[in-house]
């Protein structure tokens, strides 16, 4: 099916913005998309719908890169504790939940995030992403799913899940993924202190077997830093590279706690950042340097974590406090731009997947994940007067529609499906 969207201002995420375009979107992709009302009669063939879309802001969908959606339905369980006593709550309530109970707590996840214009997840879920994967699918959502192993429970001995995840992602592998990239099966590794060194390793292996991402929890808070220190003589960074895991496949959440030898490591090896501000922030744990990280070159995607650890799952409040934090912590209102703060929520997220060839920006070829957005600056639209209405002042009311992988799974503010 071709659609056409026309009197849209455009805000691609990479070249010019448009103030007044079109994008006509053909199946899957994006066919062309520029300034004026589109092809010409003659030009192409008629599009098979179009819709006037002014007043509206085309956006590339925002990439949620690390979440947990399987804790959506137990949101406000853990509020005024810090991560070790969080998870410690948590894990009373997933060790008892079923798979049905997994997908629709996933599915409530899933709906939340469409509604912020999100059209991409990073989800990991403690032994199965099979539930997350169905959510998704029922949505409309891109899902790239993992499950976490674990065979520690702060430093002391536990069930090793590694082949039950390993087994699960395999069996999620077969069932959903497909050339159209809605679901990307990948795994992880919950942190340093709840997996072995070996257990990192055989994950890590798995995923360069499957050619897969490889995700992990890393320096989240002060008390992650001082188990890893006393145990392995390093941070917890420098010891996830004595073991031969970091690289550009590898997704790091957190960050919380680098050193400036961190930061140069993760530089070094390519390896990137999931950037979740609100989630560390209500935690107590800190803030994470993303200027440092920026400025030595780490590539940086932005995520909400949980909504038990954030209590909520939008990308727009996501980053409008990244920006605000960061600001506030260094006393200077340039360190963290609207720009920059955009790049990490669209096209950077898409980097640290692989797919900044297909995801992330409003390019003729790619996949067309976008979102309509009823921004009104009120001094005109221009691109820096856009950056600054959907960084600083959107919510999620202003999202009209939402297409994933050129099919509308938002409407009118109305999520479609499921």
């Amino acid at each position: 099916m071709r659609r056409l969207l026309r009197h849209v201002a455009i805000l691609p995420g990479e070249g010019s913005f448009i103030p007044n375009g079109f994008i006509l979107i053909n199946a899957d992709r994006i066919e062309a998309l520029g300034p004026g009302d589109g092809p010409r009669p003659g030009e192409a063939p008629p599009p098979d719908a179009a819709r006037d879309a002014q007043g509206l802001v085309a956006i590339p969908g925002l990439i949620n890169a690390h979440t947990h959606l399987s804790l959506t339905n137990y949101r406000g369980i853990a509020d005024d504790v810090r991560l070790f006593e969080f998870l410690v709550e948590t894990r009373k309530h997933w060790g008892k939940s079923t798979a049905q109970d997994a997908f629709e707590a996933a599915l409530a996840g899933c709906r939340a995030a469409v509604r912020s214009a999100t059209t991409c997840l990073v989800d990991s879920h403690p032994t199965s992403p099979r539930p997350a994967a169905e959510a998704a699918r029922r949505v409309g959502v891109r899902l790239v799913g993992a499950a976490a192993a674990r065979s520690l429970w702060f430093g002391e001995p536990a069930v090793d899940t590694l082949e039950v995840v390993v087994r699960e992602t395999d069996a999620a592998a077969a069932q959903y993924a497909r050339d159209d990239l809605m679901f990307m099966p990948s795994l992880a590794a919950h942190s340093p202190y709840n997996c072995s060194a070996e257990q990192i390793r055989h994950v890590k292996a798995a995923c360069r077997d499957r050619g897969w991402l490889f995700a992990i929890h890393l320096a989240e808070c002060e008390e992650e830093v001082e188990l890893i220190r006393r145990w392995h003589s390093m941070t917890p960074t420098a010891y996830l590279d004595s073991l031969g895991v970091l690289d550009d496949r590898t997704l790091l959440a957190h960050g919380v706690f680098l050193t400036d030898d961190d930061i140069r490591r993760l530089a070094d090896r390519g390896s990137h950042l999931m950037h979740c501000p609100k989630s560390n922030a209500k935690l107590g744990d800190g803030i994470a340097p993303i200027p440092a990280c920026l400025r030595q070159g780490v590539s940086v995607a932005l995520g909400t974590d949980s909504m038990v650890s954030n209590n909520n799952l939008d990308m727009l409040e996501e980053m409008r406090f990244a920006a605000l934090v960061h600001r506030g912590l260094h006393r200077a209102p340039d360190v963290m731009t609207a720009r920059g703060i955009f790049a990490m929520a669209t096209v950077e997220g898409a980097r640290a997947l692989g797919l900044a060839d297909q995801l992330g920006s409003l390019r003729p070829g790619k996949k067309a994940d976008l979102a309509l957005l009823a921004l009104q600056p009120p001094l005109g639209m221009t691109e820096q007067a856009v950056l600054s209405e959907l960084v600083f002042h959107a919510t999620a009311e202003a999202v009209r529609t939402v297409f994933v992988d050129g099919r509308p799974v938002l409407d009118d503010g109305a999520v479609l499906a499921a």
